[in-house]
Protein backbone atom coordinates (compact mmCIF):
# COMPACT_ATOMS: atom_id res chain seq x y z
CA UNK A 1 0.00 0.00 0.00
CA UNK A 2 2.78 2.62 0.52
CA UNK A 3 3.57 2.45 -3.37
CA UNK A 4 -0.16 3.29 -4.00
CA UNK A 5 0.13 6.11 -1.36
CA UNK A 6 3.23 7.53 -3.02
CA UNK A 7 1.40 7.66 -6.50
CA UNK A 8 -1.10 9.28 -5.05
CA UNK A 9 0.53 11.71 -3.42
CA UNK A 10 2.50 12.57 -6.60
CA UNK A 11 -0.79 13.34 -8.80
CA UNK A 12 -2.14 15.11 -5.91
CA UNK A 13 1.53 17.26 -6.11
CA UNK A 14 1.19 17.93 -10.02
CA UNK A 15 -2.05 18.64 -9.87
CA UNK A 16 -0.91 21.23 -7.15
CA UNK A 17 1.69 23.08 -9.28
CA UNK A 18 -0.66 22.87 -12.42
CA UNK A 19 -2.64 24.71 -10.34
CA UNK A 20 0.40 27.24 -9.65
CA UNK A 21 1.07 27.28 -12.83
CA UNK A 22 -2.79 28.48 -13.77
CA UNK A 23 -2.44 30.91 -10.56
CA UNK A 24 0.75 32.65 -11.53
CA UNK A 25 0.48 32.77 -14.93
CA UNK A 26 -1.75 36.33 -15.52
CA UNK A 27 -1.36 36.49 -18.98
CA UNK A 28 1.81 38.11 -21.12
CA UNK A 29 1.09 41.46 -21.40
CA UNK A 30 2.45 42.80 -18.14
CA UNK A 31 -0.70 43.63 -16.72
CA UNK A 32 -2.70 42.37 -13.97
CA UNK A 33 -6.86 42.43 -12.95
CA UNK A 34 -7.35 45.98 -11.66
CA UNK A 35 -4.83 47.84 -13.98
CA UNK A 36 -2.08 47.70 -11.81
CA UNK A 37 1.24 46.92 -13.43
CA UNK A 38 3.19 43.76 -12.71
CA UNK A 39 6.79 43.42 -13.80
CA UNK A 40 7.68 41.85 -17.12
CA UNK A 41 9.42 38.19 -16.81
CA UNK A 42 13.48 37.63 -17.06
CA UNK A 43 13.61 35.35 -20.51
CA UNK A 44 15.32 32.52 -18.59
CA UNK A 45 15.26 31.55 -15.05
CA UNK A 46 17.75 32.91 -13.05
CA UNK A 47 21.42 31.30 -13.27
CA UNK A 48 23.82 30.49 -10.75
CA UNK A 49 22.01 27.74 -8.86
CA UNK A 50 20.62 24.37 -9.51
CA UNK A 51 18.99 22.80 -7.17
CA UNK A 52 19.34 20.00 -8.31
CA UNK A 53 22.69 19.89 -8.39
CA UNK A 54 23.76 22.67 -5.79
CA UNK A 55 21.84 21.36 -2.93
CA UNK A 56 23.80 18.85 -1.29
CA UNK A 57 22.63 15.62 -0.81
CA UNK A 58 23.91 15.55 3.08
CA UNK A 59 21.55 18.53 3.31
CA UNK A 60 18.75 16.75 1.89
CA UNK A 61 19.15 12.97 3.61
CA UNK A 62 19.27 14.80 6.63
CA UNK A 63 16.14 16.27 6.54
CA UNK A 64 14.72 13.15 5.20
CA UNK A 65 13.83 13.38 1.46
CA UNK A 66 14.49 11.05 -1.54
CA UNK A 67 15.17 12.32 -4.50
CA UNK A 68 12.63 11.45 -6.98
CA UNK A 69 13.10 13.15 -10.20
CA UNK A 70 13.85 16.57 -12.28
CA UNK A 71 11.20 19.14 -12.54
CA UNK A 72 11.42 21.55 -14.93
CA UNK A 73 8.19 23.37 -15.93
CA UNK A 74 6.88 25.90 -18.58
CA UNK A 75 3.94 27.64 -17.59
CA UNK A 76 1.71 30.03 -19.43
CA UNK A 77 2.87 33.25 -20.16
CA UNK A 78 6.92 32.77 -20.22
CA UNK A 79 6.62 31.29 -16.73
CA UNK A 80 9.11 28.73 -15.72
CA UNK A 81 10.02 26.08 -13.49
CA UNK A 82 13.72 24.04 -13.25
CA UNK A 83 14.62 22.02 -10.45
CA UNK A 84 13.71 18.68 -8.71
CA UNK A 85 11.67 17.32 -6.57
CA UNK A 86 11.94 15.39 -3.26
CA UNK A 87 10.14 12.86 -1.31
CA UNK A 88 10.30 12.94 2.56
CA UNK A 89 10.50 9.64 4.14
CA UNK A 90 7.63 11.07 6.85
CA UNK A 91 5.62 11.03 3.77
CA UNK A 92 5.74 14.75 2.15
CA UNK A 93 6.89 16.27 -1.03
CA UNK A 94 8.72 19.28 -2.36
CA UNK A 95 9.52 20.75 -5.47
CA UNK A 96 12.62 23.06 -5.05
CA UNK A 97 13.15 25.03 -8.48
CA UNK A 98 14.52 28.16 -10.04
CA UNK A 99 11.82 30.27 -11.42
CA UNK A 100 11.49 33.52 -13.19
CA UNK A 101 8.78 34.61 -11.07
CA UNK A 102 9.82 37.41 -8.64
CA UNK A 103 8.75 37.65 -4.90
CA UNK A 104 7.46 41.27 -6.80
CA UNK A 105 5.19 39.30 -8.79
CA UNK A 106 4.05 36.88 -5.90
CA UNK A 107 3.07 39.78 -4.04
CA UNK A 108 1.28 41.40 -6.62
CA UNK A 109 -1.19 38.40 -6.92
CA UNK A 110 -2.60 38.54 -3.47
CA UNK A 111 -1.69 35.05 -2.38
CA UNK A 112 -3.24 33.95 1.02
CA UNK A 113 -1.66 34.18 4.14
CA UNK A 114 1.53 36.02 2.93
CA UNK A 115 4.45 36.05 5.18
CA UNK A 116 7.56 37.64 4.44
CA UNK A 117 11.07 37.56 6.28
CA UNK A 118 14.57 38.03 5.77
CA UNK A 119 17.66 35.19 4.89
CA UNK A 120 20.55 36.81 5.26
CA UNK A 121 20.55 39.09 2.91
CA UNK A 122 17.51 38.03 0.78
CA UNK A 123 13.77 38.83 1.02
CA UNK A 124 12.32 35.65 1.18
CA UNK A 125 8.38 34.58 1.75
CA UNK A 126 5.14 32.25 1.93
CA UNK A 127 2.70 31.91 0.33
CA UNK A 128 -0.66 29.86 0.13
CA UNK A 129 -1.52 29.61 -3.52
CA UNK A 130 -3.96 26.62 -3.57
CA UNK A 131 -7.71 27.30 -1.85
CA UNK A 132 -8.42 25.20 0.98
CA UNK A 133 -5.09 22.65 0.14
CA UNK A 134 -2.82 22.83 2.58
CA UNK A 135 0.29 23.42 0.55
CA UNK A 136 2.46 26.24 0.51
CA UNK A 137 4.78 28.15 -1.55
CA UNK A 138 8.45 29.47 0.10
CA UNK A 139 10.31 31.95 -2.32
CA UNK A 140 13.64 33.25 -1.64
CA UNK A 141 14.39 36.70 -4.13
CA UNK A 142 16.90 36.09 -6.56
CA UNK A 143 18.50 38.13 -9.46
CA UNK A 144 15.69 38.10 -12.08
CA UNK A 145 13.28 35.85 -10.05
CA UNK A 146 13.50 33.24 -6.70
CA UNK A 147 14.52 30.08 -5.41
CA UNK A 148 10.63 28.48 -4.86
CA UNK A 149 9.43 25.96 -2.90
CA UNK A 150 6.25 24.22 -3.40
CA UNK A 151 5.83 21.48 -0.03
CA UNK A 152 2.58 19.81 0.18
CA UNK A 153 2.05 18.06 3.68
CA UNK A 154 -0.98 15.78 2.88
CA UNK A 155 -3.45 14.83 6.03
CA UNK A 156 -2.25 11.54 5.62
CA UNK A 157 1.43 11.81 5.99
CA UNK A 158 2.92 11.33 9.05
CA UNK A 159 3.13 14.78 9.88
CA UNK A 160 -0.27 15.78 9.31
CA UNK A 161 -0.37 18.52 12.33
CA UNK A 162 2.67 20.43 10.76
CA UNK A 163 2.25 24.12 9.11
CA UNK A 164 3.22 23.32 5.64
CA UNK A 165 4.34 26.58 5.46
CA UNK A 166 6.57 26.63 8.66
CA UNK A 167 7.99 23.34 7.16
CA UNK A 168 8.90 25.00 3.50
CA UNK A 169 10.23 28.39 5.49
CA UNK A 170 13.05 25.94 7.28
CA UNK A 171 13.80 23.95 4.69
CA UNK A 172 14.12 27.32 2.59
CA UNK A 173 16.19 28.79 5.42
CA UNK A 174 18.67 26.04 5.27
CA UNK A 175 18.91 26.07 1.51
CA UNK A 176 18.99 29.79 0.38
CA UNK A 177 22.48 30.36 2.50
CA UNK A 178 23.66 28.34 -0.36
CA UNK A 179 22.86 30.17 -2.97
CA UNK A 180 25.60 32.56 -4.51
CA UNK A 181 25.64 36.32 -3.12
CA UNK A 182 25.51 37.12 -7.45
CA UNK A 183 22.80 35.03 -8.20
Amino acid sequence: MPGRAKAVRAIVFAAAASVAVAGCSGGSDGSSSGGQKQQSLAADVPKGFDPCKDIPKSLMDSEGFIATSRKDTDGGGGIMWRGCGWVNRREYTVSITTTNITLERVRAKGFRDPQEFMIGSRHAMTTRQFGDHPACVADAEMKEGSLEILLDNPPDSETPSSDSCELARSLLEKIAPLIPANA
